[in-house]
C-alpha cells in the first residue's frame, strides 16, 4: 500500500498561472477601468477576484473591481475621486472579516462596478504583478480568501470561488 509521500510524489503538480493574461478573464471594459485606476492611483491595491486570478487560485471572468486603501487615506487626495465615473459615488460602512466597521466607497469606472475599502496596514500587504504590459499591486490573497469565506453565505459566486480555490490548492501541494 503506497504511503502519503508516494502519493504526493506521483501527484501531477500544476504551475502557478497568472490568469489575468487571459481575455476570458479580463474583458476590454475591465482592462480600461484598470488602466484608469493605475493612471490616477498607481498605488491602489487590487483584491478580490483580480488578486485570486493573478496567482491562479481561480480562473473566471472578473466582473467587478475591489480596491484597498489605507484607513486614513483620503480618496480625494490619492486621485481616486478624480477618475471619470458615472457621477454617482456611494459611501457606506460595512463590516470586515474581523467584524470591524470599515468605510466602503463605490463608483462605476468605465462602466465597471468598483468598490474601495479603507483597511488596516496589515490588510494592505501586497505583491506587484505584471500582466499584459501593466503592473499592479495585488492584495495578499489570504485576505481575499478570508473575505470569500466570510461572505459565501450571501453570494453563490463566493462559494464557487472557494470550491475552485480548494481544488487548485490540492493540485499545487
Amino acid at each position: 500500500m503506497p504511503n502519503w509521500n508516494t502519493k504526493q510524489k506521483n501527484k501531477k503538480k500544476k504551475a502557478m498561472t497568472n490568469n489575468l493574461e487571459s481575455k476570458e478573464v479580463l474583458s476590454a471594459e475591465i482592462l480600461n477601468a484598470i488602466d484608469l485606476i493605475i493612471k490616477h492611483t498607481p498605488n491602489a491595491v487590487f483584491g478580490g477576484s483580480i488578486a485570486l486570478n493573478a496567482v491562479g487560485l481561480i480562473n473566471r471572468k472578473v466582473s467587478d473591481i475591489d480596491l484597498f486603501f489605507h484607513l486614513n487615506e483620503r480618496l480625494i487626495k490619492n486621485g481616486f475621486l478624480s477618475i471619470v465615473n458615472d457621477g454617482q459615488i456611494l459611501s457606506d460602512t460595512v463590516t470586515n472579516v474581523n467584524g470591524v466597521e470599515i468605510q466602503r466607497t463605490g463608483a462605476k469606472i468605465a462602466g465597471v462596478k468598483t468598490c474601495c475599502f479603507k483597511v488596516s496596514d496589515e490588510e494592505m500587504q501586497h505583491s506587484k504583478i505584471e500582466f499584459l504590459g501593466r503592473k499592479i499591486c495585488v492584495q495578499n490573497v489570504n485576505y481575499a480568501i478570508m473575505a470569500k469565506m466570510t461572505y459565501a453565505d450571501k453570494n453563490n459566486k463566493h462559494k464557487e470561488d472557494l470550491k475552485q480555490i480548494n481544488t487548485n490548492l490540492d493540485n499545487y501541494f
